[in-house]
Order: C-alpha cells, then sequence, then structure tokens
C-alpha cells in the first residue's frame, strides 16, 4: 500500500548509507472545470515507493460532486486525492481510458483539496494533463487556511517548479507561493526566478520580515535575489506577481 512521508511540507526520501535528503513538492492551484499540464522528473519528491508525483490544490465543498482525470502518454497515470486533514480520500490507476487515472467522488468536508498526480511504477517520468470537473466552482482566493503560502522547500541547488494561480494566498493584494529554506547566520544565496510573465521574489526572515525583494534584477523581466541571512533559521523564499494586474503562471525557482 502506497502512503506518503510528510515532515512539514517536504517529503523525506531515502537516500545511500541510510541518510535521507528533502525534495522540494513541485506544487500548483487547480480551478474547478479546468485542466492544467505539468512534466514529472527524476528530481521531483517521490512516494515512498519510489514513484515521482506533483501535487495540485483545489477548494471544494462538502457534497460537490467531482471528476479527477490524471491523464499521460508518457507513463502508467495513478492518481491520489487527499483531504483538507492531509488525509488519503481516494486513489485510481487505470479507471480511466486506457492507462489514465479517474477519480469520481462526492467531496466528504468543506476545505482545500491536494490532488497528487503520480506514477503507477517507480522510473516513469513525462507530460501529463490534470483535468478537474464537477458541480460548482472554485472561489477566486482560498481561505487563508495556508497564509505563509508555504507549498514546499528548497536546499542550496535545487530548483523548485510551480503555477502560480489567482487562488493561492495573497501578498499585498497579489497570489505568491514560498518555499521554506533552513539558512545559517551569515551563510550568502542566491535565489533565481524564471518565468514567462513579470515575476517578483520575496525572501521573508524567519520573523515574517520582508528582508530582500527584487523585480528585474535577472535577464528580462525575471528576478534575482542575493542575499546573507542575519540570523540562523527558516526564511521563506516567494514568488509573486510584480502587480495585481500581471497574469501569472508557471515558474522555476533555483537556489544557490
Amino acid at each position: 500500500m502506497r502512503r506518503l512521508i510528510w515532515i512539514g511540507a517536504a517529503i523525506v526520501v531515502a537516500g545511500c548509507g541510510g541518510g535521507s535528503r528533502v525534495s522540494p513538492v513541485r506544487s500548483g492551484t487547480i480551478a474547478m472545470n479546468s485542466e492544467v499540464t505539468g512534466m514529472l522528473a527524476r528530481t521531483d519528491a517521490r512516494l515512498n515507493d519510489g514513484s515521482v508525483y506533483q501535487a495540485w490544490r483545489y477548494y471544494g465543498t462538502q457534497g460537490q460532486m467531482v471528476q479527477i482525470d490524471v491523464m499521460s502518454d508518457a507513463f502508467d497515470a495513478f492518481a491520489i486525492l487527499e483531504g483538507p486533514a492531509g488525509n488519503e480520500i481516494a486513489r485510481d490507476d487505470d479507471t480511466g481510458e486506457g492507462l489514465n487515472a479517474r477519480l469520481n467522488i462526492s467531496l466528504p468536508v468543506t476545505g482545500t483539496y491536494r490532488i497528487i498526480a503520480n506514477t503507477y511504477r517507480q522510473g516513469q517520468f513525462g507530460r501529463y494533463r490534470l483535468r478537474l470537473t464537477g458541480t460548482g466552482s472554485a472561489p477566486l482566493v482560498l481561505p487563508m487556511a495556508n497564509p505563509l503560502g508555504v507549498v514546499g522547500m528548497i536546499g542550496s541547488g535545487q530548483q523548485a517548479q510551480g503555477v502560480l494561480t489567482a487562488a493561492d494566498a495573497r501578498w499585498e493584494g497579489k497570489p505568491f507561493q514560498a518555499y521554506q529554506f533552513q539558512c545559517g547566520a551569515g551563510q550568502t544565496f542566491q535565489m533565481d526566478i524564471l518565468s514567462s510573465w513579470d515575476n517578483y521574489a520575496l525572501v521573508f526572515d524567519p520573523m515574517g520580515n520582508v528582508v530582500a525583494r527584487d523585480d528585474d534584477g535577472g535577464e528580462g523581466l525575471n528576478a534575482h535575489i542575493i542575499h546573507t541571512c542575519a540570523m540562523t533559521g527558516v526564511y521563506r523564499l516567494a514568488v509573486t506577481a510584480f502587480s495585481a494586474s500581471t497574469t501569472p503562471g508557471a515558474y522555476t525557482m533555483t537556489l544557490r
């Protein structure tokens, strides 16, 4: 039986010599009656069976009927639905067409759900589509159950990929997603955001203060920050849009 092994917002994956490493969870949001695309790669977080996955959030209401399709021509798709409490609600392998996964369910409670786009076996990667259909529609802004905007963790030398949408947590009226980063006093890091839209980068210290920000310090409209941590603790590295009128989307955050 597959299960997720969570430590905070990260997955712990067994490493060589009995050790472990933390992989960032690539995630985004999806609206009701819409479709998104993604790419499962070797660098994605993994379930305890070694298969990679990405997570998508949406806000549902009790009794709402939903259909979830995870579709791929590259691998045998597998879908898992988690409830607002983080518990597994349902899973499926091949109920959809061919080797595609499909879930049909009446939501048991109101809250923010997570759809896990996964592969049936480890060692499978590639592009996929995720479609969410059902009755009603999600609100434009999700309730502030996650006001810190944290969607995963990131370490030095790692990349995090996500999709920023209007349904994410808000900072100064704009959607944002944040990744936790453990930084020591005096440690310097470089943070780069790459996207096709005008992104904006933020660094929150362990006290929640914005200690660094940038708009176009990178190439084109991309943000670039070099920051030295003043104290030891867990920082939040965040990506948002330059203005409320900016239409966000897919992005890559790189930390060096």
